[in-house]
């Protein structure tokens, strides 16, 4: 009959099933669907992979290797199911089920639940209707960076759903929450939320709810009751609910390669200086100066972002230069063009600086070897693309110059 849903929704656009009915089901609406309209009933079709236990057999009830989903959602959740599911499942390709992968959805459930509680919390009473974005030119480094991130991370997200990768989707939303939001930018926000420039706290507060919002918006699709109730919390007065908000729009004009490239070296030298820090049992805590070595234009982006070293790994001092002398008895670290050293007296015991130093000339060395080993077959030179060979000859050229710094450093740490 020729309703007004058949109008509305025939013919479709897109259909979801499993690849093992392709001719027992999809191939027989097609059939019924032109031989009843004259029109084909949809224009996509994506194919599920099918969940396999952790031998690869098919879960089925005879035998008995199906967890019952109900089970799973009363123990995670059903938002951090169907994470955990989405995460280990690569488009079109069988899924072999872990509950491990459930579990780190619950994971990332929380971990979105307490970085929203965290601004929910320094929001306070304030109405949403302040909070546009302030003037770029006003703007934290931090805040450049993080907005640069989170639009990169929305042209890549539709670009997934448009090519039917809801597995790079969820991958690159996970990524950029995990990591860039929670992991950096609420830390990196501390010391202003909590710092003595009112303006600046503003702006930071302003910045972390326009991100959240559109994280909350991202992930609502396949994570719908956190991201409402969350929602909820920070939406305007008269604003509808999330599930009919708009969707994400990407502002280009907030995409800065240069800010992100920036940013990246400070929290490269902030993992460096943590690890140096772990390594030696040196304390968390405990004021160190940092001399850094490098080209200006190096060095300038960590003397003027001081305050997020000071901050967040206790750099008392930061001394840089082009030519500037490598400090006896120090720890020493290397980052892209950039060299940094740590003045050990009194912080740790230089026997197992030297260590640690040679074992990390030995992993450089064992890669150059293998690269090295590439690079001098003529087989592989003659036969692998340019773009290959070309990309091996950067990794040589950069492990070499890395190898001999560091070996610099161990022999000055040495004598």
């Amino acid at each position: 009959k020729k309703t007004d849903d058949l109008k509305r929704f025939y013919p479709t656009q897109d259909l979801a099933t499993g690849p093992d009915i392709i001719f027992f089901w999809v191939a027989r609406m097609i059939m019924a669907g032109y031989y009843f309209t004259g029109k084909k009933p949809f224009s996509n079709v994506y194919f599920n992979g099918i969940i396999r236990d952790s031998q690869g057999r098919k879960m089925s009830k005879s035998l008995g290797n199906s967890p019952d989903p109900i089970e799973l959602i009363d123990k995670y959740g059903a938002d951090a199911l169907r994470v955990g599911l989405l995460i280990i499942a690569p488009q079109g390709l069988d899924i072999l089920f872990s509950e491990d992968k459930i579990e780190q959805g619950r994971n990332f459930m929380n971990k979105l639940w307490n970085s929203a509680r965290f601004v929910i919390m320094n929001k306070g009473d304030n109405s949403l209707n302040e909070f546009e974005l302030p003037n770029y030119s006003d703007m934290d480094i931090t805040d450049k960076w993080i907005l640069s991130s989170l639009n990169r991370t929305i042209l890549s997200v539709n670009k997934a759903y448009d090519e039917y990768k809801m597995n790079d989707a969820v991958k690159d939303v996970y990524n950029f929450v995990h990591n860039d939001f929670c992991d950096w930018y609420l830390e990196f926000s501390k010391s202003r939320l909590y710092g003595k420039n009112d303006e600046d706290c503003k702006r930071n507060l302003i910045t972390s709810i326009h991100v959240l919002r559109n994280i909350l918006k991202l992930m609502h699709p396949y994570t719908p009751f956190i991201t409402e109730e969350i929602w909820h919390n920070i939406k305007a007065k008269d604003e509808s609910d999330l599930i009919v908000s708009s969707w994400p729009e990407v502002n280009n004009n907030l995409i800065n390669h240069e800010v992100e490239s920036d940013v990246q070296v400070i929290m490269d030298i902030i993992k460096k200086i943590r690890n140096i820090k772990v390594t030696l049992s040196i304390s968390p805590s405990k004021p160190i100066t940092l001399i850094v070595r490098g080209s200006a234009e190096k060095t300038n982006i960590i003397s003027s972002n001081s305050n997020l070293l000071k901050k967040l790994v206790k750099v008392e001092d930061i001394i840089s230069g082009d030519n500037i002398e490598k400090p006896a008895q120090s720890a020493a670290g290397v980052i892209q063009d950039i060299e940094f050293f740590i003045p050990l007296k009194g912080l740790i015991d230089i026997n197992k600086e030297i260590e640690r130093l040679q074992k990390q000339a030995d992993d450089i060395e064992g890669r150059l070897g293998a690269v090295n080993k590439k690079l001098n077959n003529d087989n592989f030179v003659k036969r692998a693309p340019d773009d290959i060979v070309k990309h091996e000859q950067t990794k040589q050229a950069d492990y070499q110059a890395s190898l001999t710094k560091l070996l610099d450093n161990l022999n000055s740490l040495k004598s």
